[in-house]
């Protein structure tokens, strides 16, 4: 492997196990009341705001994973798993199996919503909580959650509701996460409810959220889930494609059902139009391949790095040249977010003006950047080493 990815590799570990795990296990978690907080500020101290459901379950994931790569000790990291497991089941669960989006620094609910974005998450981390210590409570839980999903949020023409506000819309956002969580139930349980669950919401993308015309993947709809349209155009996000691209890829080698056009396509789509100055993604843009947002939020990048090495790697050997180029491209694109003056924190938006926005650090964000980490550390050595 030449100097480049194995840099990129020796920095990826060397940031998370020596600035990012010591930070967060010492100020990321309550030491009172147990679970994740929700932010630390540029100066490394935690904040009180509330706490949503969402962050504990994305932490669990983090957390183990830092535990797979060597970079947080085992025992830290089960604690901590279990700390936030036990939060999320008993502060946010709700009766009809739902979860409410936050609490409070004291553990009562701050905003009571069962948005479908939680939802998902909440699945999440009980699949990843549950393929750390299977505990068939777990199990149970999330079915509980899935027979919800089906007995009250059903979408007309397919899918689930989003609840945003109060008001019912209809988004693919929250269905990407969905089918996250189903394939992570895959891979910890054998139940085939996963794999039902998990295919349901990839034909409603295959079949509603791909526009056929263009091959862009629509973030808003109406209806029966027809796009919502500005002057003809709909809105896609590049780090949405490179996400569901990315999650085709670990249906197709979980299940052997060949996605490879629609994946490839979406990966085209946003390496096309989605990638603008110094190479970072863009945040949003038209169907027709205008930009409407150029800011560049951290999180694309780190999509984009691990759709490259995944999808790279097992793409035919004259193609893996360009995914190794985008994969390291965009790995020196998500490092910049990452100098941040403290170390272990990091920067969300890159504002179109050149500057970073000031803003603290949100414990959800390192959900995207350790998977990205993860999938680079495993997949760029399989491809080219020497890119130029």
């Amino acid at each position: 492997m030449s100097s480049i990815p194995a840099r990129n590799i020796e920095a990826a570990r060397s940031w998370l196990a020596g600035q990012v795990f010591p930070l967060w296990a010492a100020k990321g978690i309550d030491p009172r009341g147990g679970g994740f907080i929700e932010a630390l500020s540029l100066t490394g101290e935690p904040l009180d705001v509330p706490r949503r459901a969402m962050v504990q379950a994305r932490q669990i994931y983090s957390f183990r994973t830092g535990m797979k790569l060597g970079c947080l000790p085992e025992g830290a990291a089960r604690a901590a798993i279990g700390s936030a497991c036990s939060a999320l089941l008993e502060r946010y669960s709700l009766p009809s199996g739902a979860f409410i989006h936050s609490v409070d620094a004291a553990g009562k609910p701050k905003n009571g919503q069962a948005d479908l974005y939680t939802q998902a998450f909440a699945l999440f981390g009980l699949a990843n909580a549950f393929a750390v210590a299977p505990d068939e409570r777990l199990k149970r839980r999330a079915l509980l959650l899935a027979d919800y999903l089906r007995r009250e949020r059903r979408a007309p023409g397919g899918g689930y509701t989003e609840i945003e506000n109060g008001a019912v819309v209809l988004r693919s956002n929250p269905h990407m996460h969905l089918f996250e969580a189903a394939l992570a139930w895959m891979q910890a349980d054998p139940d085939p409810r996963w794999r039902e669950l998990a295919e349901e919401v990839l034909n409603l993308c295959l079949k509603k959220f791909i526009d056929p015309e263009t091959g862009a993947l629509c973030e808003y709809f109406q209806g029966t889930w027809e796009p919502v349209r500005t002057d003809g155009h709909f809105l896609f996000e590049p780090g949405h494609h490179y996400e569901w691209s990315w999650l085709m890829m670990l249906h197709e080698e979980s299940t052997g059902r060949d996605l490879g056009r629609v994946r490839t396509g979406l990966f085209q789509a946003a390496e096309k139009h989605g990638i603008g100055r110094e190479r970072l993604a863009f945040d949003e843009v038209w169907s027709h391949g205008v930009p409407k947002k150029r800011s560049s939020r951290f999180w694309p990048q780190g999509e984009r790095v691990k759709a490259a090495v995944r999808l790279g790697a097992r793409a035919p050997e004259s193609a893996r040249g360009e995914y190794a180029r985008a994969a390291d491209d965009a790995f020196g694109a998500l490092f910049r977010f990452l100098q941040a003056p403290t170390p272990g924190l990091w920067r969300d938006t890159l504002l179109e003006t050149g500057g970073f926005r000031e803003e603290p650090a949100k414990a959800s964000s390192l959900y995207h950047i350790i998977n990205a980490f993860d999938e680079y550390i495993a997949f760029r050595p399989e491809m080219p080493s020497a890119v130029v």
